[in-house]
């Protein structure tokens, strides 16, 4: 009797922004984004750093893995929206930018980052709002401070492709759990044949869990092997 096989495909992998935009902010990190891929209910939150080819860090990682068959399906070609202060509602943004236009009327806007994001990421997304270097908060338009919090909680990146060095950490697909004895490893439909590892259809986020599954289907087997 032949093994279900689901078919392999990479999961764990960085995006790659096809535009380049943020190419020459590399290296600048927030420690609490929201990342989603438009137009589906794929998201995640956590840090995200942004590299020489696009983004990078747990969240993105982390959101390749539970959308790896849809990104597959996609060719990897998709849109990400990309929050930079987590998931906080548009209304609370919108209430607290306009009072502090009301009590920091003076100050400078692109050169006092708000909501603690480093100062270049702050300053682009200035930037690409089009407020003007020399605006004080008081001369900050409805238009320019909607366009802000549009850039703030959803910046768009174009993606095309994974990782630009291919380095995929693990693989999603394999032999089907239900063909295999979990207490031992062993095959249920041919005696003596044992798996484990990446060839089982386990994956799972970033932070050790791919290794323990790897090290533990490892030890049932040996363990069964040699007590036959």
């Amino acid at each position: 009797m032949h093994h279900t096989i689901k078919d392999p495909i990479p999961s764990l992998f960085t995006f790659n922004d096809s535009e380049k935009k943020f190419k020459d902010l590399m290296g600048v990190s927030v420690p609490l984004a929201e990342i989603k891929i438009a137009g589906t209910k794929f998201l995640q939150t956590g840090p995200i750093l942004i590299t020489h080819w696009g983004l990078s860090g747990p969240a993105v990682i982390k959101l390749s893995a539970w959308a790896a068959e849809h990104l597959y399906q996609a060719r990897y070609e998709f849109t990400v929206l990309v929050s930079w202060i987590g998931s906080v509602k548009e209304e609370e943004i919108r209430a607290l930018l306009e009072n502090h236009k009301k009590i920091k009327g003076k100050q400078q806007v692109t050169s006092n980052p708000m909501f603690s994001l480093p100062q270049r990421l702050w300053q682009r997304l200035c930037g690409l709002a089009e407020v003007e270097e020399s605006k004080v908060w008081s001369e900050l338009s409805q238009k320019k401070i909607n366009k802000l919090i549009e850039f703030v909680i959803r910046s768009p990146f174009t993606i095309k492709g994974k990782t630009t060095f291919k380095e995929e950490f693990v693989t999603c697909g394999g032999v089907e759990l239900t063909d295999i004895n979990l207490e031992t490893m062993e095959s249920k439909h041919v005696k003596n044949v044992f798996f484990a590892g990446e060839v089982l259809n386990i994956d799972g986020e970033t932070g050790g869990f791919n290794f323990q599954s790897a090290w533990t289907t490892a030890f049932l087997a040996a363990k069964a092997i040699t007590s036959s």
